[in-house]
């Protein structure tokens, strides 16, 4: 009561407030938009790093599926040289049993000859005979056994080195399997090792599921930012080349018009109805081709789409040399995140740094522009078919020229801030239809 009474007494409000230094209020606001610039690079290296865990995870999803593929391939290599295994211990143990069946039969014959296997009773054997005629018979049959005998043991020989090539050939294929076994325990120990980085990797995605679903948005909307403008560019290509085709036919028939003008301004003498025919004829044939017709442009379009057509399935796969599919084409469930769908355009194709993307038909550059998340990206015109490489650094193309099959576009960008990553995404349409690319190259 008494310090009220003196602030009366001083004169000085009752509210009123001590003023704030303008040095203060300022470091204030310098501190604020210091917290606010951290915060905003935080939020963003967050999300950088959420965008190469997903880039990781990718990769890791790919390889196991080459190597689930690889595993695949070896066990159905094994189950071959197990069969083949099979038929070469069975025909090895029929061969065998022949054998013995030749050295049985062999050693009881030579048994049986025993008695006469030395010279001297051999001769006596011939000399002992009642008639020549038995001795003949018994010197021809003496021949004859010995030829018998040289014979089973040539034949018994084959047998012998048959036997000894079947279980040679047996050792390699059972050394094939051993390698193919160890390759197939190679494969599952890599498998494994990646199955507990993906799982370590969805853990720590599902840790940040809002910066996770933020990145997921970022994609869907660079996605739909291309769809977007590809759209824009082929609907301008489509209203151009209408255009042309109506100022063609516009010129066609006028220039038909003349042609009919000039021939009701001939004289009617013969000469002249001679040379009316031969105009007649002539405009008959100007009639024909003045049909609604494509332009020259369109015309050799229409052209390269049968041959693009033709061939679905064997055109040039867009990069040469080593690469992985690591995104395929369509909307999909994530194999590893619940509860995620992605959606790709396109494909996704990792290749090593400095890799060049190749067109994969002859075609026209139809357009050369930049998107964020895509750097540079060049459109291709196969007739009604529309190839579309993306993420490229270096151009080596400009609208309008025309390419050849395998000819190079552009370098692939190798991303610094994605553990050097280079990927290459690659789309084929047939105009405003998204196609399969896996389903048209090789």
């Amino acid at each position: 009561m008494m310090i009220f009474l003196a602030t009366l007494v001083a004169g000085e409000p009752l509210h009123s407030a001590k003023p704030r230094d303008i040095n203060k209020v300022k470091k204030e606001q310098q501190t604020l938009k210091q917290q606010l610039k951290e915060t905003t690079k935080a939020i963003s290296e967050n999300n950088r790093e959420t965008e190469r865990n997903l880039n990781r995870l990718s990769r890791l999803d790919a390889d196991m599926a080459d190597s689930r593929a690889r595993i695949s391939r070896i066990s159905g290599s094994i189950d071959s040289i197990n069969s083949a295994i099979k038929l070469r211990t069975d025909s090895i143990a029929e061969l065998e049993g022949r054998i013995a069946d030749m050295k049985a039969a062999y050693a009881k014959a030579l048994r049986a000859a025993q008695p006469y296997r030395e010279q001297n009773t051999l001769l006596s054997f011939i000399f002992s005979s009642e008639s020549v005629r038995q001795a003949y018979q018994r010197f021809r049959y003496l021949k004859q056994f010995s030829s018998w005998r040289t014979q089973r043991t040539d034949e018994l020989k084959g047998a012998m080195d048959e036997l000894e090539k079947r279980r040679s050939a047996l050792e390699s294929i059972e050394q094939k399997r051993r390698n193919e076994l160890s390759a197939m325990n190679q494969e599952q120990a890599k498998l494994a090792k990646q199955q507990e980085q993906t799982s370590a990797l969805v853990a720590k995605l599902k840790t940040e599921r809002t910066s996770l679903n933020r990145t997921l948005k970022q994609r869907e909307e660079r996605a739909r930012a291309l769809d977007r403008e590809l759209d824009r560019l082929i609907a301008e290509e489509q209203a151009r080349i209408e255009r042309e085709r109506k100022a063609e036919a516009e010129r066609q028939r006028k220039e038909l018009a003349k042609q009919k003008e000039k021939q009701k301004e001939k004289t009617g003498t013969e000469k002249d109805k001679a040379s009316k025919g031969k105009e007649t004829a002539s405009g008959a044939k100007g009639k024909s081709s003045a049909k609604p017709e494509l332009s020259a442009e369109a015309a050799a379009d229409r052209k390269l789409t049968g041959s693009f057509a033709a061939n679905k399935g064997r055109l040039l796969f867009p990069v040469a040399g080593k690469y992985r599919v690591v995104r395929t084409f369509g909307r999909q469930r994530h194999p590893e995140l619940q509860h995620v769908e992605t959606n790709n355009s396109g494909i996704d194709i990792e290749v090593n740094a400095g890799t060049t993307a190749r067109a994969i038909f002859e075609g026209t550059v139809s357009a050369v522009f930049k998107l964020p998340g895509y750097a540079t990206i060049v459109m291709v015109r196969h007739g009604e078919y529309i190839s579309l490489y993306a993420n490229l650094q270096d151009i080596y193309v400009k609208k309008g020229d025309t390419v050849k099959a395998g000819q190079n576009v552009g370098r692939i960008y190798t991303d610094p801030e994605d553990d050097g990553r280079t990927t290459f995404h690659f789309e084929l349409r047939k105009e405003r239809t998204k196609l399969n690319p896996l389903e048209w190259v090789k």
